[in-house]
């Protein structure tokens, strides 16, 4: 990812209920794990209000 110059990527594991959004800071990326209700903190999209129960209940009825 950094080789392409990707400043953040999301790794949604739907097994351990969780979202790791690593961030591209000074040359490494820093990772942030997200469960449960918290909202995912994202610098790409600032404004962006999703939950990881929200992302993992996608399709769900």
């Amino acid at each position: 990812y950094a080789a392409r110059g990707i400043p953040e990527y999301w790794i949604v594991d739907p097994s351990q209920a969780k979202v790791t959004v690593l961030i591209w800071v000074d040359g490494l990326y820093e990772e942030a794990v997200f469960q449960g209700s918290n909202a995912i903190a994202s610098t790409t999209f600032p404004d962006l209000k999703l939950t990881v129960a929200q992302v993992l209940g996608v399709g769900e009825a």
